[in-house]
């Protein structure tokens, strides 16, 4: 049983959850909480990394692509957003 279960997605529902919960707390306190806003956009690009691989295991590979592709763009503004200095 444990061969026929897939991993990717309960890791994209897992991470889903995860954003929901880090969007929230960055909603709740809206002041200076720049590490809300960054660990919202590490488990956002985890969860289309993990919908982009799931997605290709069933051979839907255009939106596997599509997922990817977002998932890069959200891990550069994540790498971006980590590298910026604020002086």
């Amino acid at each position: 049983m444990l061969k026929r279960m897939n991993i990717f997605p309960i890791l994209k529902y897992a991470c889903a959850a995860a954003v929901v919960i880090t969007s929230l707390f960055s909603l709740a306190y809206p002041g200076n909480n720049r590490l809300a806003s960054l660990f919202t956009q590490l488990f956002l690009s985890l969860m289309f990394l993990f919908s982009g691989i799931s997605e290709f295991k069933t051979n839907r590979k255009t939106y596997a692509i599509v997922s990817f592709s977002v998932s890069l763009f959200a891990v550069i503004v994540f790498i971006s957003t980590l590298l910026l200095r604020k002086g």
